[in-house]
């Protein structure tokens, strides 16, 4: 599902930046009124896709738990007028020549749109089902997952009125909490693997007495947010062994770390086999409109510096480019224009620094060592970098420096 939200968005924000880089000249007003064009085209096509693919996962499940119903209907959020008022609105962005940051917000509202879709296709049907017992859940899921969004996520699948219901017109930004339909007696039943509303009811008391908190600022408590929804996130996951105390994650937005296990699961296990040997490590987020992203600081020797996380699945030659790619991104943050992710201290970026995980690879560790003092020589002095230290995750799962 979250597939069709992220498709909008890139799909819109493709488009509409291409026009504005083919229309250099063009004035503000022109901009607005091609993005609106773009956005009707894409925003009224992908809710369709979504409310089409909720109504046909909603007839799924219930098959699946044997309950008969009318076939699902289908609802679309898509209103003219908002993809007008959005245009109008994100064209602020454009006075200060911002196109890539306009083009961005105008793709962020095709992916909420859809999601909306989506999950008033499901409200819907529910609603109309309820007397069969059917009730709808709240899934967090997104960027932003607020304290709001796990009290009513931690309730479970109880969601069966149309008042109720109505609670899930209103998002905030970037939200994509999905609603699950339940066919089950049990509102505290694990509709979504991994999310159960009893452990959302302990981060919720988290998060609300950190809001309560009236000696932490704005940015403290999101900090602490974050970090206690990542917590949850991998400690739902029994087999993760990691140390809380030495691996920080409130860099990371919500849902950040669930995409990172999804997308790179062996990547995440060098962060856990770092953790579990004691090293002080804090996971940065990665930001789309950076001109390169690293991966975490690591606290070595007494100081905390930026290093970049390197598995090698390979031989080799994956290490080498591993090795290059690591070296090219010190040098492309800095260079001149280069927009850093935020929280990234340029005084800090000093030299380049990556950690090694041999675990996975088709080399020996011997193999890896030489490797990586030879790409260490190479690279050192290249525009202006010495690339000193590496930090090898061996086949055994202790870790050697290389200096």
């Amino acid at each position: 599902m979250a597939k069709i939200g992220d498709r909008a968005a890139s799909d819109v924000e493709a488009a509409v930046l291409a026009w504005c880089r083919a229309h250099e000249g063009a004035t503000v007003a022109e901009k607005r009124e091609a993005a609106k064009l773009i956005m009707e085209g894409f925003v009224q096509g992908y809710d369709d896709v979504a409310a089409e693919f909720a109504a046909q996962w909603y007839d799924d499940l219930a098959e699946r738990n044997g309950v008969r119903l009318q076939q699902a209907v289908t609802m679309t959020t898509y209103k003219p007028k908002s993809v007008d008022e959005v245009a109008r609105y994100q064209a602020k962005k454009l006075v200060k020549g911002g196109d890539a940051a306009f083009a961005r917000a105008c793709g962020e509202y095709a992916r909420n749109d859809a999601f909306r879709s989506l999950n008033e296709t499901i409200i819907s049907n529910v609603g109309r089902d309820k007397d069969r017992g059917v009730r709808f859940a709240r899934v967090p899921t997104g960027f932003e997952t607020c304290t709001f969004c796990i009290m009513l996520a931690s309730r479970g699948a109880v969601y069966h009125t149309r008042k109720s219901a109505g609670e899930f017109k209103h998002f905030h930004r970037h939200c994509d909490c999905k609603v699950v339909p339940g066919f089950e007696d049990n509102p505290d039943a694990e509709l979504v693997e991994g999310v159960r509303p009893e452990e959302l009811r302990d981060l919720y008391v988290q998060l609300n007495e950190i809001d309560e908190d009236a000696g932490l600022s704005a940015k403290q408590k999101e900090a602490l947010k974050c970090r206690a929804i990542n917590l949850a996130a991998v400690g739902s996951d029994p087999s993760t062994g990691y140390r809380a105390d030495n691996l920080d994650l409130s860099a990371l937005v919500p849902g950040e770390l669930k995409k990172m296990q999804k997308k790179n699961p062996l990547e995440w296990e060098s962060y856990v086999q770092l953790s579990r040997l004691g090293y002080r490590q804090r996971l940065l987020h990665e930001q789309g409109s950076a001109t390169a992203n690293i991966d975490i600081e690591l606290y070595l020797d007494g100081m905390w510096r930026y290093w970049d996380m390197k598995t090698i699945e390979g031989g080799v030659h994956a290490l080498k480019k591993r090795m290059t790619e690591c070296h090219s991104k010190w040098v492309r943050l800095s260079s001149e224009g280069a927009v850093l992710p935020d929280g990234i201290n340029i005084e800090l970026l000093d030299n380049p620094r990556v950690v090694i995980d041999n675990r996975f690879s088709k080399i020996t560790d011997a193999e890896a060592e030489a490797q990586i003092r030879k790409s260490e020589d190479y690279l050192s002095g290249k525009n202006g970098f010495n690339f000193e230290r590496a930090l090898l995750i061996c086949k055994d799962g202790t870790a050697k420096l290389i200096e």
